[in-house]
């Protein structure tokens, strides 16, 4: 395993930046750090975190204001091999910001706020200001597009389990400590291919198998304020808690993600139904551009469907309770989480 340290220093930043434009670029990277982005893992400095959008205040209001269907509450125990121990955590209508921010502070939880670019026109505007910088000085990329964006609030201590992305994403790290790893993108010994084919196919869920001799091949960064971590499309990755967190993670649409998409859905959907065993995941090439092309017109007569689905009923027997000793509370019946019951946004 080894340990990152940042590529560009803060000083590289721009001062002179409004903290109230929030469509103003807030990062500050070298011509070398723009031409590997996306290609490697990178550890960068950036200065959002000072805007007035992440003051605690702005982030307690957010929460007492925004739609419980996009409003994600979870646990997990203390076992990074455990995934099972993840689970939902319903919020009470009533409940207020600070409320909820109180429970994550004294408690094991992970918030998910989703859907920002559609809810928020402050955090849209920021988003779509960073995306619009980085398609100019990435060109390698081809048109980059910010797709979707999840704000982060979780406790002291809690973790994130071992995963992979299906879109190429971000993490910009806003307050508190935490420890992330990443791993080899694109390596059967991290994601076997049939997982990779139906996380592409909405198949299973996004958590992986894991392995603590994994970590022998990670990268391990700790994040403080002001930082911001990108790696390959497709890398593995995991989270550890130091202190409780506040941490916005931003997803993007680019030609070469799309590519890849309809190869590993033409792997699943065609090759493997043919009985192929070794299936490329190369994506340039004449051969690669044949299998896109079948996929699109089989997939236009008669659309493929996915044989299998995760399990996303979200039923719970938790509640967020800020007076509870872990900020969560035991129902008497389970309940279908509040962020389940209407998931139309």
């Amino acid at each position: 395993m080894t340990t990152a340290s940042p590529s560009a220093p803060a000083s590289t930043l721009d001062s002179a930046n409004n903290l109230n434009n929030y469509g103003t670029p807030r990062i500050g990277w070298s011509p070398q750090d723009y031409a590997a982005f996306g290609r490697k893992t990178q550890l960068f400095d950036h200065s959002y975190h000072q805007l007035p959008l992440f003051e605690k205040s702005a982030l307690i209001t957010l929460l007492d204001t925004y739609p419980r269907s996009c409003l994600q509450a979870f646990t997990m125990g203390t076992d990074k091999t455990n995934r099972s121990e993840w689970q939902s955590v319903d919020i009470h209508p009533d409940s207020s910001g600070e409320d909820l921010w109180n429970a994550v502070e004294k408690g094991r939880l992970w918030l998910n706020i989703i859907s920002l670019e559609k809810h928020s026109k402050d955090y849209a505007e920021l988003v779509r200001g960073m995306y619009r910088h980085l398609d100019q000085h990435c060109p390698h990329l081809g048109d980059l597009v910010a797709s979707y964006t999840t704000m982060l609030i979780s406790s002291p201590g809690a973790q994130v389990y071992y995963h992979m992305d299906e879109s190429p994403n971000m993490l910009w790290h806003i307050s508190g400590q935490k420890r992330l790893w990443v791993y080899p993108a694109m390596d059967l010994r991290f994601v076997p291919q049939d997982f990779l084919e139906e996380i592409y196919t909405g198949e299973i869920a996004e958590f992986l198998p894991y392995d603590p001799s994994f970590d022998e091949a990670a990268e391990s960064f700790l994040l403080t304020p002001g930082k911001v971590v990108s790696w390959p499309h497709n890398a593995p990755h995991r989270i550890e808690n130091l202190t409780m967190n506040v941490s916005l993670t931003t997803s993007f649409r680019a030609p070469t993600q799309q590519r890849r998409a309809l190869v590993q859905q033409a792997n699943r959907y065609i090759m493997r139904n043919l009985g192929v065993t070794n299936r490329s995941m190369r994506e340039d090439g004449f051969r690669s551009a044949a299998k896109r092309f079948s996929y699109r017109v089989i997939n236009k007569i008669k659309p493929f469907k996915p044989t299998k689905h995760p399990h996303d009923d979200y039923v719970t027997n938790l509640q967020i309770d800020p007076n509870a000793l872990n900020g969560m509370r035991v129902l008497d019946q389970p309940v279908v989480a509040s962020f389940s019951k209407d998931r139309k946004n």
